[in-house]
């Protein structure tokens, strides 16, 4: 028999849906339909837990054939434990809960140190104009040195919590109403203190109009200090609220991977192909529709290829914005008649506008064409 045969029959003969076997494997559910109609192949990480929970060897699964054998008490026993631990009190297994807590702490120590560079360069500029013009530039070391620091933080936390999404697609929601209970008061401490922090920045640059230009620089360093930890407090407790949403965390990477896997099909074959490849009902289960008609496939491929184009026109324009914010922060910070301390400001407007442009993108540019 086939791997295909080999599994459909084990689900079976244990009384298993594809949800439940995903479960227990950390896969998503389309892996599942996939691996049973043939079209890819689980690693072998998978295959030798799925031997440990059907009690079979790699060999019987894999090419040989698992009918011969019949199904022992024993095995049903064990999966029905299995079902009902996936079913039951659930338990962290992945290891979720420490890898967010950890991608929060690299995220919002990202910004903290930015904005701290930021504030030393201000904090630098103030005193060298007063007492040390020709060491002004020496404000710009710690700037940049904070910039690298805060862009190795944000491409090693996103590098590591993609191959985390690769590698456990789907996650049980394993949070009691204490756990919740717990993140909603960290968060509103949180949200209050760095508030607090953001008003007392205002307050010390407010208090300081009629002073010298000196201590208004420094009392502007100091709001800025007073931002770059409002805002770590707020990141922070803002992304240890949003790790509680698993389903939201696990919605997103099955639609990541049925879209991938939907506009691969979708694209490059034609529906007679498509119809040859998959049953009415697998379609219907990665598409989330009721009857998978010739119009319901031509109006998903409209849809996805919206949403690809929305992505490619968003990016280009994000890439736009940046290099000409790029252009006009190297302009105010090295050609004579145009230099300013405030060069900064370019990629802090450049920022604001690829947000615009996105929110843009996303009003004018519709997924579903029937919007």
């Amino acid at each position: 028999m086939s791997f295909r045969n080999n599994l459909q029959y084990l689900r079976a003969s244990h009384s298993m849906t594809q949800e439940q076997l995903a479960m227990l494997l950390g896969v998503s559910r389309q892996s599942v339909t996939k691996w049973e109609a043939e079209k890819s192949y689980p690693e072998m990480d998978k295959l030798l837990k799925m031997c440990q929970i059907f009690d079979v060897s790699l060999d019987d699964l894999v090419q040989g054939d698992v009918t011969a054998t019949p199904v022992t008490a024993a095995a049903q026993a064990k999966a029905q434990v299995l079902r009902a631990n996936a079913g039951g009190p659930p338990q962290d297994v992945c290891g979720y809960d420490e890898h967010m807590r950890a991608f929060a702490a690299k995220i919002a120590t990202g910004v903290l140190v930015v904005l701290l560079g930021v504030a030393l360069l201000m904090a630098v500029e103030g005193w060298a104009e007063t007492y040390q013009p020709a060491l002004e530039a020496l404000g710009l070391i710690p700037l940049f040195v904070a910039i690298a620091a805060g862009v190795a933080l944000f491409l090693i936390a996103g590098l590591q919590h993609t191959e985390f999404q690769r590698n456990h697609p789907f996650i049980q929601d394993f949070y009691t109403s204490d756990d919740r209970q717990r993140a909603q008061r960290f968060f509103a401490v949180t949200l209050v203190a760095g508030i607090a922090f953001v008003f007392t920045g205002i307050v010390a640059m407010a208090c300081t109009d009629a002073a010298s230009e000196f201590v208004q620089m420094e009392a502007a360093a100091l709001m800025m200090g007073c931002f770059a930890v409002g805002a770590f407090l707020i990141v922070y407790g803002s992304m240890l609220l949003g790790r509680l949403n698993i389903a939201n965390y696990n919605q997103a990477r099955e639609q990541a991977l049925a879209e991938g896997e939907l506009w691969e099909g979708l694209a490059s074959m034609d529906l007679a192909t498509l119809r040859s490849t998959y049953t009415d009902e697998q379609l219907c289960a990665m598409l989330g529709v009721e009857q998978a008609t010739d119009e319901e496939l031509l109006r998903v491929r409209a849809r996805l290829e919206r949403r690809r184009r929305k992505g490619q026109i968003t990016g280009g324009l994000c890439a736009i914005i940046m290099i000409v914010a790029t252009i006009a922060g190297l302009v105010m910070l090295f050609v004579p008649g145009y230099q300013t301390p405030r060069f900064w400001m370019a990629w802090a407007i450049g920022g604001l506008l690829c947000a615009v442009s996105a929110i843009a993108v996303s009003s004018f540019v519709k997924d579903d064409p029937t919007v």
